[in-house]
């Protein structure tokens, strides 16, 4: 009976992990449709004059992959909700073992009993007062009592394995109907799948007979963003050094105070000076509380803008050339007409330019990090001002020519070096 008790708990703890195992897949499946969703809306707005572009492109290749996403997790919930309803027949099995031996147990009890066939109150006290001395009597007293007591117990257990079994039953009849609709909505996204890898491949067909279209506007663009590129380091350079400049002139001040309030520390004032200046020492105690926060959210950052990444930070193939590659410095996050790009936290405007061919770009400092947000048709922040987490910076431009295209170009740096923005931002 033990062993049976332990196996029954057992089952009830790899049901709850089950169970918790599913709200988290299902969280991943709303996550994904709501990210198939921001797609299609985006698919529609640059759809709209039915002509084929690499964004479109780009847009139904992030689509398939949610998809993907989400069949995935539906396939990771069919195969628990099928661990469940093996755990569940288990569950009822057992209870259906337990309640027929706890009614063969009372049967038995009957029929055994003294006074199964004369069991009423005065057969019981009979049965007590025949007793041939008084300890024979206490102890058929007892008896009696502790038979009673018994007979209500064992009939309390029957009632509440029944009661769990009928629950068990229940249990296993919605678990049943839930696998039924997942396996439905599945079947489903299958569907929408396929019609979105006959859209691409409609796609790839379509744009590999622009080859030379797509190699000028490639061309193109690289010569676009490389000149931003440049003058984003070259200002950021020239950022740092001025702020190494100022650190260096603010030690230099100090160090000529204290050499005035007292000469015998000038060997102490020489150790100082002899120590070189590092990013971390130039910033103010501000700046390193800002960057502090920055490097602790990694991977919880804000979006600067609501919407997919068509194009990755690093070196990846060209979706449509053969054997030609694209090198992209920051992220290229396609979003809906009229969005605003905000600040991913909280900082410091201390740029606000414009490039032909690439609208306008802003750089946020925050403390030794700084963000870029580029390809702004307006802007609405100054140099030298304080920005706080999610304010709206500028509104992101409108391809017209482009299907409509709203993109925003966003980049990361940690003093001079670039980082891949991506792993910043929440997931």
């Amino acid at each position: 009976m033990m062993r049976c008790i332990l196996l029954f708990a057992f089952c009830l703890v790899s049901f709850g992990i089950s169970a918790e195992s599913i709200k988290d897949l299902k969280k991943k499946q709303q996550k994904a449709k709501e990210k198939i969703e921001l797609t299609n809306k985006l698919l529609n707005e640059t759809q709209k004059t039915k002509k084929t572009t690499v964004s479109t492109l780009s847009l139904i290749k992030k689509q398939i992959s949610e998809r993907e996403n989400l069949i995935h997790a539906l396939n990771a919930e069919i195969s628990l909700l099928d661990n469940n309803l093996k755990a569940l027949e288990d569950q009822k099995k057992l209870l259906e073992r337990r309640l027929q031996t706890l009614k063969n147990e009372y049967a038995a009890l009957a029929y055994h009993a003294y006074f199964y066939k004369n069991r009423n109150e005065f057969n019981q006290y009979l049965y007590i007062l025949s007793s041939n001395s008084f300890s024979q009597g206490v102890r058929r007293f007892r008896y009696v009592q502790e038979y009673s007591q018994y007979r209500k117990e064992q009939s309390l257990q029957i009632q509440q394995v029944t009661n769990q079994l009928r629950e068990k039953v229940n249990q296993l009849s919605q678990t049943k109907k839930n696998k039924e609709a997942v396996a439905q909505g599945k079947i489903s996204e299958n569907l929408n799948l396929q019609a979105d890898e006959k859209q691409k491949q409609k796609m790839l067909k379509d744009l590999s007979k622009k080859e030379k279209t797509l190699y000028a506007d490639l061309k193109k663009h690289q010569k676009q963003i490389n000149e931003l590129n440049d003058k984003i380091d070259r200002l950021i350079a020239i950022e740092i050094e001025n702020a190494r400049k100022k650190a260096e002139a603010k030690r230099k001040k100090e160090e000529e105070r204290r050499k005035q309030k007292n000469k015998t520390t000038s060997e102490k004032a020489t150790s100082t000076k002899n120590t070189p200046s590092t990013p971390s020492s130039i910033m103010t105690k501000e700046e390193t509380l800002i960057a502090g926060g920055f490097e602790k959210n990694q991977g919880r950052l804000p979006w600067p803008v609501k919407g997919v990444i068509t194009g990755r930070f690093g070196i990846h193939p060209h979706p449509v050339l053969q054997r030609v590659t694209v090198n992209n410095k920051g992220i290229y996050i396609q979003t809906q007409q009229n969005a605003e790009a905000c600040s991913v936290y909280e900082g410091e405007v201390t740029q606000v330019f414009a490039i032909p061919g690439n609208n306008n770009a802003i750089i946020v400092k925050h403390g030794i990090y700084r963000t870029v947000y580029a390809n702004l048709t307006s802007t609405y922040v100054k140099i030298g001002e304080k920005v706080s987490t999610k304010q709206a910076l500028g509104k992101v431009y409108v391809d017209t020519e482009n299907n409509n295209k709203t993109e925003l170009y966003f980049m990361l740096y940690k003093n001079s070096t670039l980082n891949d923005p991506e792993k910043w931002l929440s997931r």
